[in-house]
């Protein structure tokens, strides 16, 4: 069942913000109704919204803009009856009878029947229909008929019930503020998914809980998204430092990853340490038929400069992992290694990203956390361009994990369906929150971890 979100009418301070949050978390469609806005006020919202996600945006006024800006459709209504002239993009209207379900359902992309219950942002707009009535109209609602008035997350399984292919949302969601806002709207959106999105973790064991496998699940779960795991190695580490590793047999790590995608609805791999060539050829094969988005953070040289990996595994990933890969997510280490190249500054960062994405055809964030610089800037080149995400450099011991929360965040964004560049931009935000969050924690000996469950 779709969840459909309805703007404000009226506009309001870091509303872009929060439609953002909205987009980031799943929404897949936002109806955009300011009736009093000027068309100069609407256009400066829509301006604010990354174009990336203008296509989930339908418009219910100034409909010009709509194919200006690439919008997802447009919305008609008694101040704007008529699409613009040529307009052959996706159409809906509301509906306050049945009679008009009936009669306009088939011209139009699908209606809002209204309302449904007793209305929550407008005082006094009752329910137009009964459940009697709307259970003998049974083969009127279907996919193309959206449930709006009323709606909140007590009433979404009896629409369901009932036929209605989708439902539309106003005041529960904006009557929510602060945190709750966010995990409110993750709640409903779980209500309505036929299946929760899933990110498949493939690395190695941390038992001090900051890194590996546990960062990943952590920071997975704590972006909104169902976490599995499939485990390489198990290691013996703490915040000092790593003492052994221990690989598991390369048919177990097989069959795990295809245990988890023969069952789960997983929308996003990513991959940590794969310590040798047995076992990248196994995550290879084990990944055959998988058509998702892969993130690979590339666990082979450590913060010191270590040498993690041997010449013949690095071999095997560069041949055989990494150009089946979506993003790899190297430090300067790892990325002079994979280059061959040295690294001592942003133009060196956009060159190496540049010439190992186009020798790999995949994208590449390259992170600038080893510079000596009071900003932080990571580089990523996707698609023929760079795009370069700053921010200020955090005074903390609290860092293990920070590169594996970071590669499952981004696995976790894109598993919500945002495009790359966003969910890169979303898991940076993550990371830098969850460092911030950890900056009085007093965990262990060594470098402590990051603190995932702020959201």
């Amino acid at each position: 069942m779709e969840l459909i979100v309805i703007t404000r009418p009226e506009l309001f301070d870091k509303e872009t913000d929060a439609l953002n949050q909205l987009f980031r978390n799943g929404l897949k469609r936002l109806h955009l109704r300011k009736p009093k806005a000027t068309r100069r006020e609407l256009e400066d919202l829509i301006r604010r919204i990354p174009a990336a996600y203008r296509g989930r945006v339908v418009l219910h006024d100034h409909h010009d803009l709509a194919r200006q800006y690439g919008l997802g459709g447009i919305h008609l209504n008694q101040r704007n009856p008529q699409p613009p002239e040529g307009y052959t993009g996706t159409l809906s209207c509301s509906c306050h009878s049945l009679e008009e379900v009936r009669q306009r359902k088939a011209g139009y992309s699908y209606v809002f029947l209204s309302p449904v219950y007793d209305s929550i942002s407008k005082s006094g707009y009752r329910a137009a229909f009964s459940r009697d009535e709307l259970r003998a109209a049974a083969d009127l609602l279907d996919e193309h008929v959206i449930a709006l008035g009323g709606v909140d997350e007590n009433r979404l399984a009896e629409l369901k019930s009932l036929g209605f292919g989708g439902v539309a949302v106003l005041g529960d969601v904006w009557n929510r503020t602060g945190a709750d806002f966010t995990a409110h709207f993750r709640h409903l959106m779980r209500q309505t998914y036929e299946t929760a999105p899933t990110v498949l973790s493939i690395a190695g064991s941390d038992p001090s809980g900051g890194a590996g496998i546990q960062a990943d699940l952590k920071s997975i779960s704590a972006l909104g998204v169902f976490a599995a795991a499939a485990i390489t190695a198990v290691t013996v580490q703490n915040t000092v430092g790593v003492q052994s590793v221990h690989p598991l047999p390369p048919e177990v790590v097989r069959a795990q990853i295809r245990a988890v995608l023969d069952d789960l609805p997983v929308r996003a791999v990513k991959i940590g340490m794969v310590y040798d060539e047995a076992i990248v050829r196994a995550i290879v094969a084990a990944l055959q038929d998988y058509e998702g988005p892969i993130v690979y953070d590339p666990v082979m040289v450590s913060t010191s400069g270590h040498r993690l990996v041997s010449p013949d595994t690095l071999h095997c990933i560069s041949r055989e992992l990494i150009p089946r890969c979506t993003l790899v997510t190297p430090n300067l280490h790892e990325a002079r290694t994979l280059s061959g190249t040295s690294i001592d500054g942003l133009a060196d960062m956009e060159r190496a990203a540049q010439r190992l994405s186009q020798q790999y055809g995949t994208g590449f964030l390259i992170k600038g956390g080893h510079l000596d610089s009071k900003e932080m800037c990571d580089i990523l080149y996707h698609g023929n361009r760079f795009r370069h995400y700053t921010l200020s450099q955090i005074d903390s011991r609290n860092l293990h994990g920070t590169g594996c929360t970071l590669s499952s965040a981004i696995a976790a964004a894109l598993s919500l369906g945002n495009p790359l560049e966003e969910a890169v931009g979303w898991a940076k935000e993550y990371v830098n929150r969850a460092i911030q969050e950890a900056g009085n924690l007093h965990l262990g000996h060594g470098q402590g971890p990051l603190w995932h469950f702020f959201t």
